[in-house]
């Protein structure tokens, strides 16, 4: 039965756009490339509601949120970096492994 339903669905597939994509850039803060290492999980959010969209930046190891102010524009960010993630001043880290 999946067989059928795959076969139904190429000629649709056949037609459909392809996606786009941009040619990769590497993101710096402070004019430093930002490399925190293999595994990591980017997001982009206004977190400090100055209307600019900044990078958060968890990694898998040891597992704390690195936050990248934006002080350039939402066209043309630039990112610096401001500290991990905290909570009543402690960094914020999650389980990984």
């Amino acid at each position: 039965m999946r067989y059928i339903a795959l076969l139904l669905l190429l000629p649709l597939l056949a037609f459909a756009d392809l996606p786009l994509f941009r040619e990769p850039v590497i993101v710096q803060a402070d004019g430093i490339n930002i490399d925190v290492g293999d595994i990591s999980e980017p997001f982009m959010v206004d977190w400090d509601v100055d209307g600019l969209v900044d990078l958060l930046v968890g990694q898998y190891s040891p597992g704390k949120v690195n936050f990248y102010k934006n002080i350039g524009t939402n066209e043309n960010p630039v990112f610096t970096f401001s500290n991990y993630l905290q909570a009543d001043g402690s960094d914020i880290a999650v389980s990984w492994g």
